[in-house]
């Protein structure tokens, strides 16, 4: 593994004491170009005719959003957004400038990004043909517009259910996934999922969802019809409309058999181990052996493991039931099946399904085994997010290949990493209801963590060989396809992709190290059965941290990241897990390494946090815009509490240790705001975002956090540091009372 560690560096020190700062009074301020973008970059955000003390979201965001615009083609933009698209741009120059001496991973992402590039720009092409004869054809062509289907025999039907998962990347009646064994974390396991759904569960079942619902099935009625008439179809409209229909009211009833997202948080609930023998016994009606040698078709016929992890048993004795009860016909499922090929690769359908295909998956659900692809207009950003999504480690080693001072970046963000972490311990030592047994805990845990910063291990930019000998050895016949084959090329980086990421793994033993996603992403994430904290080279951007800007900035940013994501080893879920990544403790109901005085100390804490959350309706009930679900976003909220309080410690000890006590210099432009005050102004700006309400409704229906305005000033009332600052007097909204504020993971008086 990289020593991130073998060098502390003081570099930014040295280069804002060199940079001539000018004397204001009592202290200096920085004209540095690190200082005047830092300023400049607040600036673009800051209201100053808002009490700071009173909404410090409006206090922090409202020039940015007044003088935000949406770009064509999305329905958000943010300053993390505008930070992704930063990282995009240098991709796509970098591919730009590759030239004959590239690795075999270079020229692979570039083929792949060229080969979108040109399909981006040309007009679309109508490949229906291809796309019923190559893929839909395994279910016997798509039911509704094929007249004469007949079913086929139920084993050809569940083979083809899961080869659609692990050769293609579309989950329909089950979404299963390959990850590390939860109960034995030296072996990975498949994960038997609940069905993918198109949208989120809430648009199905919850009324005040109607209209959205009428618009995914007028889109996709759309969709079938354009598709059946590109094949000469003889299928009335009216027909397909009726079909259709049929098979979204089947998605309700699938949806309604689901398991909602705020009862998955218990994972002893979820991890129910069975043979394949128990999976007949128990689900008679699947065919499960074939459904299985369909998902594990690309994996070593020598692998042999009979186990398997079942998330939902509920979902699957409901499918079940259907199937045995004749509430559901074979012709329906591989309408619903199809369908959900039909959308996942409709881009190649031609005419206006380009414009239909984003109408239906503006809200798509999220999924575990494959990135969702943005969609932008802009054709270099569109294909780098679409080799980001089919060959994650392409994009990553190209854009950290070519950052010059990565090295000293990431020896930068481990020593803030290392601050970070021993504050959150600190704050623990001074719980009340956290007992020494349940203390010691948090240590073991701790001296266990991973902490994958910058990229992973096996990046080398002297020589490339385990990158393109070992990792990306499935991807080596993507450059015998030809450049203008967009559909091979997809469906080919598909099936290396799920060769590499999701069901391969399975033959392998699992990594700790493992990143899970590119380095070229712009986000940050704790994986509590590898009890590890990741964070991407891309994150070290702005909003969040820049080498040459002052550490207030970068501690607020980067730092508080760092925090958020350790936290969440310690959440509602996280203390499910032990050091090695393994559930810990079980009994029959639940998983947890604390004792039973300590659980019910972290369940106050934690139902504070939720409480606070769904009763201060935040954001502001207005149309279809609701309340952020507390419940739901407990485990985020509790990152940001916990997180930002960690970062600001380990700020003030950067200041003590690093710097001697001496004061960050003040930036240009906002000399009167002390670096505290900075750091917390930081904070507040990284969340500034313009949402279209659609959007907005959506992340409330979906999302584990909360929106930007929520995180801000619902975080920053429980910080009673944060009111010290600005000097806030008690009373006012973001300095409650202390009987009316949570105290989340410190019990430390201010």
């Amino acid at each position: 593994m990289m020593a991130w560690n073998v060098i502390i560096l003081l570099a930014t020190f040295v280069a804002f004491a060199s940079a001539s700062p000018h004397n204001f009074g009592s202290y200096a301020v920085n004209n540095s170009k690190g200082y005047q973008d830092a300023a400049k970059l607040l600036l673009s955000g800051i209201d100053f005719t808002i009490d700071p003390c009173v909404d410090f979201y409006q206090f922090s965001c409202n020039t940015f959003l007044k003088n935000a615009t949406i770009p064509p083609g999305a329905t958000r933009i943010g300053t993390y957004d505008q930070s992704q698209q930063l990282v995009n741009s240098q991709i796509a120059t970098a591919i730009g400038k590759l030239d004959n001496t590239a690795s075999l991973t270079e020229k692979i992402t570039a083929h792949g990004y060229n080969s979108c590039m040109q399909a981006f720009n040309a007009p679309p092409s109508d490949l229906s043909s291809k796309l019923n004869t190559l893929l839909l054809s395994q279910i016997g062509g798509l039911p509704m517009i094929t007249v004469g289907w007949t079913d086929m025999s139920w084993d050809n039907f569940w083979q083809t259910v899961g080869k659609y998962e692990s050769q293609y990347g579309v989950g329909s009646i089950f979404s299963s996934y390959v990850s590390v064994d939860y109960g034995h974390t030296q072996q990975h396991a498949l994960y038997i999922n609940q069905g993918a759904l198109e949208m989120p569960r809430d648009y199905y079942v919850k009324m005040e969802n109607l209209a959205q619902m009428d618009a995914y099935l007028s889109s996709l009625v759309s969709l079938v019809q354009l598709f059946n008439s590109n094949l000469g179809g003889t299928v009335s409209n009216a027909d397909i409309q009726q079909m259709v229909t049929d098979t979204v009211q089947l998605e309700v009833k699938l949806a309604l058999a689901m398991v909602p997202d705020e009862l998955l948080r218990n994972y002893e609930q979820q991890y129910n181990l069975y043979t394949l023998s128990n999976l007949q016994s128990a689900y008679p009606n699947i065919g499960w052996t074939k459904y299985i040698q369909g998902a594990l078709a690309d994996v070593d016929p020598n692998f042999q493991q009979d186990h398997y992890v079942v998330v939902q048993p509920a979902y699957f004795a409901a499918v079940d039931s259907m199937i045995g009860g004749k509430r559901v016909t074979q012709k329906q499922l591989a309408n619903f099946v199809g369908l959900r090929m039909l959308l996942s690769y409709s881009e190649f359908i031609g005419g206006d399904a380009r414009k239909l295909s984003r109408q239906i998956r503006k809200f798509e659900q999220p999924k575990r085994t494959r990135r969702v692809i943005n969609f932008y207009d802009e054709a270099s950003q569109s294909c780098v997010d679409y080799m980001m999504g089919l060959m994650p480690y392409g994009p990553g080693y190209i854009y950290v290949k070519n950052i010059p001072n990565r090295d000293q970046v990431v020896a930068d963000v481990a020593r803030q990493t290392t601050l970070v972490i021993d504050a959150f311990l600190n704050m623990t030592h001074t719980l009340k209801w956290l007992d020494d047994f349940s203390a010691q805990n948090v240590l073991n845990k701790n001296k266990q963590l991973i902490k994958n910063i910058g990229w992973p291990w096996w990046f080398s930019f002297s020589s490339s060989t385990y990158i393109d000998n070992k990792y990306h050895k499935y991807y080596k016949g993507i450059l015998d396809i030809d450049v203008g084959d967009y559909f091979n090329m997809t469906l080919a980086l598909t099936k290396a992709y799920q060769q590499t990421e999701n069901f391969g793994l399975l033959e392998t033993k699992p990594d700790r190290e493992d990143f899970l996603d590119s380095p070229a992403v712009v986000n940050a994430w704790y994986i509590p059965e590898r009890n590890s904290i990741t964070f991407p080279f891309a994150a070290f951007n702005p909003p969040y941290y820049r080498f040459d800007f002052p550490q207030a900035f970068n501690y607020a940013g980067q730092g508080g990241t760092a925090g958020h994501e350790l936290t969440h080893g310690y959440d509602d879920e996280g203390v499910q897990f032990g050091p090695g990544g393994e559930l810990s403790d079980c009994t029959w109901e639940r998983c947890g390494w604390m004792d039973k005085n300590s659980t019910l100390g972290f369940i106050n804490m934690a139902q504070c946090v939720v409480s606070q959350f769904s009763e201060q309706c935040c954001p502001l009930k207005t149309g279809n815009v609701h309340c952020v679900n507390g419940a739901n976003t407990q485990g985020e909220n509790i990152a940001d509490l916990g997180g930002q309080q960690a970062a600001y410690k380990a700020y003030r000890k950067y200041i003590d240790v690093d710097r001697n006590g001496i004061e960050e210099d003040r930036l240009p432009g906002l000399e009167d705001y002390t670096p505290n005050q900075i750091f917390w102004m930081t904070y507040g700006y990284s969340w500034c975002m313009l949402q279209q309400e659609d959007n907005l409704v959506h992340q409330l229906l979906t999302n584990p956090h909360s929106p930007g305005m929520c995180r801000v000033n619902q975080v920053f009332q429980d910080i009673p540091e944060f009111a010290k600052d600005f000097k806030c007097k008690q009373g006012q909204p973001l300095y409650p009372k202390d009987d009316q504020r949570c105290h989340v993971w410190t019990d430390a008086p201010l």
